[in-house]
């Protein structure tokens, strides 16, 4: 169900109608708003976006003959497109206007928004807190990765009266983009997963991450929760200045309000932990950063009302997203397919996980690694930084692709270590790799979305 009109258009700041010679009626029903042809539906209203390679004024046509029932271009573009036979909104810029139109959206919502970001671990969060929420309320919620400056418009556009809860992810690589997203957003809360050294190309250090991550706070409506991280040194060190505020540990930091205590991860690398001592919960999706994760959703569950048991309940039944920590068995070899994203705070998890599925003398243990990217001047600093903390899990062999990785590589090689291999090209890798593995041996795969480090699999 959509709650919006051709009318609300006219919402639009500065927004000018050219209705059609046709004289078509402005009151025809609307499905969405889509900005992509090939997959926009009838009924859809076409917004032109202009992206890096594709402009979305080329293909205003061919909206209208696969059915949308209107099209938002700019105004400078209008005399160079074809005749059209639907509503045209004219606006100065289609981006700005879409933000500004979804802003207005948003405020038509009394409902609880939950704005979520993040290093690492915001989207599985956010499904989590869905999965858990879900058992109760009609919730809405960020679809896939639509977290940016044009994904959360298009995501709060989808608000409709029958939602009554929305659960918003937030992304950002650049300084500013949070503060831009929050104030389309308007959230009633927020929970931040961590501070960690992502995206540092584009920012000043960690520090300023944290500055970037925390501006969330400043969006935040009248009497706000926020679900704080006390695991987490650079949340803990910010002083966040309100006073509903859920805390949650996994490690017993600072008196939390909601407790989380790992007690072991199965042979799958599954974690089973305890909920606020009383709660032993099984989790489904292995990985001793989701343990985090679901202590964090299990926050927000427990302040909407539902029961430990009820927590318990849903989060026995989650299942993981593809390439986010997935649990592999081909034949007698164990793979853990982390190969979503990786940076230097994502991969202490990931290590620990495989020395927990891969503990006794006959498992060996194997990373095969790809870039970081996005770290900037730091990169090669931080991936030597990374490959000399191998040092310490007893790493049977490492296998690495991408320019960083294999400058790191050297540095182990120079320090004496000989099972560093070195590639080029997936295909020559994943051979090399086949050749190398044994019966007991565990893979952690993991590098940077860019370096599409799944494509290993299809060689082992």
């Amino acid at each position: 169900m959509i709650s919006l009109r051709l009318r609300d258009l006219e919402n639009i700041p500065q927004a000018s109608i050219q209705l059609p010679v046709s004289g078509r009626m402005f009151e025809a029903p609307v499905r969405g708003i889509s900005i992509n042809t090939r997959t926009l539906q009838p009924r859809e209203i076409f917004w032109a976006i202009k992206g890096q390679t594709h402009d979305g004024h080329w293909y205003v046509s061919d909206a209208e003959k696969k059915g949308a029932v209107a099209a938002v271009v700019e105004k400078k573009r209008f005399e160079q497109l074809s005749p059209l036979n639907i509503p045209v909104i004219l606006v100065k810029d289609t981006l700005k206007s879409l933000q500004q139109f979804s802003a207005w959206h948003r405020k038509r919502f009394n409902i609880p928004v939950i704005a979520i970001t993040g290093t690492n671990g915001k989207t599985t969060v956010k499904e989590m807190i869905t999965w858990i929420l879900q058992t109760k309320f009609n919730v809405h919620k960020t679809i896939g990765n639509l977290n940016n400056h044009i994904g959360t418009p298009l995501t709060l556009l989808r608000l409709n009266s029958d939602h009554e809860i929305s659960i918003i992810e937030l992304g950002t690589n650049h300084p500013g983009e949070i503060a831009l997203l929050g104030s389309l957003v308007k959230p009633t809360a927020a929970l931040i997963t961590n501070i960690g050294r992502g995206h540092l190309e584009f920012f000043s250090g960690i520090d300023g991450v944290a500055k970037e991550k925390i501006s969330l706070f400043k969006s935040l409506q009248k009497n706000p929760t926020i679900f704080l991280n006390n695991d987490d040194k650079k949340l803990t060190a910010t002083r966040i200045g309100f006073k509903n505020i859920w805390s949650y540990s996994l490690h017993n930091k600072k008196n939390p309000r909601i407790k989380g205590r790992l007690i072991r991860l199965d042979k799958e690398g599954c974690g089973i932990w305890e909920l606020n001592n009383t709660t032993r919960i099984h989790l489904h999706v292995p990985g001793v950063q989701n343990v985090q994760n679901a202590l964090a959703a299990s926050t927000v569950g427990l302040f909407f009302g539902l029961m430990e048991n009820e927590i318990k309940e849903a989060l026995e039944g989650y299942s993981a997203y593809d390439k986010r920590m997935q649990i592999i068995r081909n034949d007698q070899i164990l793979i853990i397919n982390d190969s979503y994203n990786a940076n230097p705070d994502s991969f202490p998890a990931a290590l620990d996980t495989l020395g927990h599925l891969a503990s006794g003398k006959n498992h060996r243990k194997i990373i095969v690694i790809g870039d970081m990217l996005e770290l900037g001047k730091k990169a090669d600093h931080l991936h030597h930084e990374l490959f000399l903390r191998f040092v310490d899990y007893e790493i049977a062999a490492i296998f690495t692709i991408g320019q960083y990785s294999n400058k790191a590589a050297d540095l182990l090689r120079e320090k004496g270590d000989q099972n560093v291999y070195s590639f080029t090209e997936h295909e020559a890798l994943g051979i090399e790799l086949k050749k190398y593995l044994k019966p007991g041996d565990t893979i952690l795969l993991k590098g940077s979305r860019g370096m599409q480090m799944e494509k290993v699999l299809a060689y082992i």
